[in-house]
């Protein structure tokens, strides 16, 4: 997947292009539909793939939410997005300015006169252009003038609740990791580079890989997790904790891992840690000895919950 620039587009499209629109925060199954769509067009009209998207949310610049948090940073959704055969992605800067363009210059300056598009998807709940007037039936008012087809996408329910990124921010920020993943393409992941920290779980046999929280993306709530951490192209069983780690006083939340049956020195190194279960509440213990005891049965419950299924899986 190639990336194109907003400011500097020099591809041309001659011969079109099937274009979708949309966030796409956390490649849900219901951002799925617009690619499953996106590539059986393509299949069809054997002209190249666009996926149009935008940075940082909208909603941060129309002042809706000040403080929202993505379920993943920009290079997790692109390398995410590039997994599925997209020709190339168009992430457009999302400005105060650009916030005022009316639908019908989106349509006429960015998906005509720079993609040339001749087949667009949209999703049922996505709007552009000043004011939100842009939708599927304003670019279905103006496909016959612009030489283009346009197709909607309807919601996806998954267990009778619709998919939705906010949904799925708020499942993830409440610690019900389970729920959350039903709704997400791949588990959800926190990444970073390993930090140091104050090498207590090295004392008692529990090293962790600690990396640091993110800033502008959705942490899962405090509390223990079962998942799996990947580092160098392999994957370990991991138990991630979340929390401030009481037992010692401090106050910081932090983000560490013990990864089972791992002894690698990775300070400085890229790690991504998957969750897949709350195991529990983080707690506070009266000795060392107790915490040792209790680090000793996540471990056992990890072992149980994070199957060699998953581990394949984590390989794909």
């Amino acid at each position: 997947m190639d990336i194109l620039d907003f400011h500097n587009l020099d591809k041309e499209f001659p011969e079109g292009s099937i274009v979708t629109l949309g966030n796409f925060d956390g490649v849900h199954h219901g951002h799925l539909g617009l690619i499953e769509k996106l590539l059986n067009v393509q299949a069809k009209k054997k002209k190249p793939t666009v996926l149009v998207t935008y940075y940082p949310n909208p909603s941060i610049v129309l002042g809706k939410n000040k403080e929202h948090k993505s379920i993943y940073p920009e290079s997790k959704k692109r390398e995410i997005l590039s997994s599925f055969g997209i020709n190339y992605i168009l992430t457009i800067p999302f400005t105060e300015e650009f916030s005022k363009i009316s639908a019908n210059d989106f349509i006429k300056d960015i998906l005509i006169r720079k993609l040339n598009a001749k087949h667009i998807i949209i999703g049922y709940n996505h709007f552009f252009g000043r004011g939100r007037e842009g939708d599927y039936s304003y670019l279905k008012k103006f496909s016959s003038e612009f030489g283009y087809e346009v197709d909607q996408i309807p919601p996806v329910y998954v267990n009778e609740e619709k998919v939705s990124s906010s949904l799925i921010r708020k499942l993830i920020s409440s610690g019900e990791i389970i729920q959350a993943n039903k709704f997400l393409s791949r588990p959800f992941s926190l990444h970073g580079h390993v930090i140091k920290g104050f090498q207590r779980g090295r004392q008692i046999s529990f090293p962790t890989a600690n990396i640091e929280i993110p800033i502008n993306s959705i942490c899962p709530a405090i509390g223990v997790y079962a998942g799996i951490s990947s580092i160098r192209g392999k994957n370990f069983r991991s138990m991630i904790n979340i929390g401030k780690k009481p037992t010692f006083g401090d106050e910081t939340v932090n983000i560490e891992a013990y990864l089972l049956d791992f002894s690698w020195d990775i300070y400085g190194e890229f790690i991504e840690h998957s969750f897949l279960y709350r195991i529990r509440d983080e707690k506070k213990f009266n000795s060392i000895g107790e915490l040792t005891e209790q680090l000793t049965l996540d471990k056992s419950t990890t072992l149980k919950l994070v199957t060699n299924e998953q581990m394949q899986q984590a390989n794909q």
